[in-house]
């Protein structure tokens, strides 16, 4: 199970943002929609809005959460912790390459996307090597698209092809070899009712 947590600001990689008030209603609704699941190990990015998150969700469990470095968001460099609209009128060429081809945006001779891939990737491997059968993964918007991506096996280009709301819940399933299999993409029925999920 993966959970994602959106933001309205570009915040990407950085630190300086907190979990809102918003965030905090639509994390219980998150912990409400999954009180009839188990979950061996919870794991979470250890960005403070990610980590607020699973802090909520994984209130009154025994396992510690895990914070991988690999969950943590996308770093756009300059462009991070600028309002969208600041991000277009301070650096237009960047912010509609982020917009429109985001896997060929090249920031400081750094391509984002490929970096982003390269963490979903050992991301995965740090999740499925552990010992276990349900984990409940905590990350942000561009990072859960990356995880997407790469357990279908899509490349930095398909980055756009999928979008995940605030609180939205994806599913997988891996066999033995480790390939992957999108159950549910995109649960919200628990932001808008009293859903509770049974998987």
């Amino acid at each position: 199970m993966v959970i994602a947590l959106g933001i309205k600001k570009v915040e990407f990689s950085s630190n300086l943002s907190v979990l809102t008030e918003e965030g905090i209603e639509q994390a219980i609704k998150c912990r409400t929609a999954l009180t009839e699941m188990q979950f061996d190990q919870c794991f979470s990015s250890p960005i403070s809005r990610a980590k607020s998150t699973a802090e909520i969700l994984w209130q009154g469990r025994e396992q510690p959460l895990v914070f991988l470095d690999s969950l943590q968001e996308a770093h756009l460099h300059f462009l991070e912790g600028l309002r969208n609209v600041d991000a277009r009128k301070l650096y237009p060429k960047e912010y509609v390459q982020w917009r429109e081809d985001p896997s060929n945006l090249c920031i400081n001779g750094v391509y984002p996307l490929k970096t982003l891939w390269e963490r979903a990737r050992e991301a995965w491997l740090e999740i499925l090597l552990t010992p276990g059968e349900s984990f409940l993964v905590v990350t942000h918007k561009s990072i859960l698209r990356a995880l997407i991506c790469t357990a279908l096996g899509l490349g930095p280009e398909r980055f756009r092809a999928m979008d995940v709301n605030n609180g939205g819940l994806c599913v997988f399933s891996f066999n033995k070899n480790g390939e992957a299999m999108l159950k549910a993409l995109n649960m919200t029925a628990h932001m808008y009712t009293d859903h509770v999920y049974h998987y």
